[in-house]
């Protein structure tokens, strides 16, 4: 990154789009403070991250992964570890908001289910459901969504985005994508090409410029 400067609003949807290699989810780790800035400075509410102490920061941040890492346990026990006191109550209406109600209750042993290694024994979009439910049961401040429906179906994808738009109205949720109709509903968009912003605005405003990367990506 050389030279970034972004602004995620408290209550937004802001989207991170570019190619692989941009510097998108190096920007989301520098909200994590998994990286240091060489220059600069990442500031929070008016306060410089460093002034922050880190674990009650990072426990009001919710994250979710392209490749989510779940355990060889069961599907309760995976959503406890993010948050271990959490209700039946607080569990499912979790799953309800990441869309994984309904299979977790298709499923014969349903929260008992064993996930296998990795979550083997669940599909790509059932796998990814649980990730988010795992991350928005500890009512998060901030949501981090890295490329989260990159390798999902179509139905998937639409139930992963279908929860995406609740919860906007829930927290401040930033979201890496290379699928523009994750997006859609972004109250802003960052474009990222080599490190640096290469444009910003509505996601309406850059759909219809012509001169846009965006709009160029729509084509």
């Amino acid at each position: 990154l050389n030279g970034v400067n972004l602004t995620i609003e408290k209550g937004n949807l802001t989207a991170l789009i570019g190619k692989s290699g941009s510097g998108k989810t190096t920007a989301v780790d520098l909200m994590l403070s998994l990286y240091k800035p060489k220059s600069g400075d990442v500031i929070v509410d008016g306060t410089k991250l460093d002034m922050y102490d880190l674990n009650s920061y990072r426990s009001r941040i919710g994250y979710v992964p392209q490749d989510p890492l779940l355990f060889n346990t069961t599907i309760r026990e995976n959503l406890l570890w993010s948050e271990p006191g959490a209700s039946e109550k607080e569990i499912w209406e979790a799953c309800r908001l990441a869309h994984a109600e309904t299979f977790i209750n298709d499923l014969p042993e349903k929260l008992e289910s064993v996930m296998g290694d990795r979550g083997v024994r669940l599909s790509g979009g059932q796998r990814q459901r649980i990730a988010l439910a795992r991350a928005i049961i500890r009512k998060p401040e901030i949501l981090l969504l890295d490329e989260a429906t990159s390798s999902l179906d179509s139905e998937s994808e639409e139930l992963i985005r279908e929860s995406i738009s609740q919860l906007s109205e829930k927290m401040t949720i930033v979201v890496i994508a290379h699928r523009l109709s994750t997006i859609e509903n972004a109250d802003y968009v960052y474009v990222i090409e080599f490190g640096k912003v290469k444009e910003e605005g509505t996601y309406q405003n850059l759909s219809l410029d012509r001169s846009s990367v965006l709009f160029s990506m729509l084509q």
